[in-house]
């Protein structure tokens, strides 16, 4: 199955309730908002927990990353490849920017993925460090479904750092 096709199915999945006005997959509900929403939100933290943001933004976004390839891999029937080529899709057609799996040793519990355009590196502006830290989560939360066992790893190129592209390097914890 391509990616389209994948995401297709996932968009068949949606369901809308306009008297609601409630968007959900499955149980669980979602909204379309900017990435400015999420990049000021870490920006405000940053301002006051600097230490904490990466650990408080990318925790947070596991959860989606793990709900996504769940479905792929538990509704749908997908093999782990083909959960990582629906993902990369979903997320490149939704806006995450143009994202592509450059890696994926799954004996060695070990992806890495590439995105271009990231849109928080494009809101968030010139930065020291890496700072995408919800795709990271998401991705974290990816490898954690795949892997069954909790996911470490990091943005090792950020498009805000002035880098060609943001990459993505997630694998199992050591002892996970």
């Amino acid at each position: 199955m391509s990616g389209e096709e994948a995401i297709n199915q996932l968009l068949g999945s949606l369901t809308y309730e306009a008297e609601r006005g409630a968007l959900s997959l499955s149980t669980a509900r979602y909204v379309m908002l900017s990435p400015a929403l999420f990049v000021e939100l870490q920006k405000r933290v940053e301002a006051h927990l600097p230490q904490q943001v990466a650990n408080i933004m990318t925790e947070t976004a596991e959860g989606d990353g793990a709900f996504l390839a769940s479905r792929y891999r538990d509704v749908f029937g997908y093999p782990p490849e083909q959960v990582l080529t629906a993902v990369s899709y979903m997320l490149s057609e939704s806006g995450w920017g143009a994202m592509s799996v450059e890696m994926a040793h799954f004996e060695g519990e070990e992806l890495v993925f590439k995105v271009l355009d990231s849109p928080f590196a494009e809101v968030y502006g010139p930065s020291i460090q890496p700072i995408c830290y919800t795709l990271l989560g998401v991705l974290r939360g990816v490898a954690m479904t795949l892997f069954d066992k909790p996911a470490e790893g990091g943005e090792v190129q950020c498009a805000a750092k002035g880098d060609d592209c943001c990459r993505f390097v997630v694998s199992s914890k050591p002892g996970g």
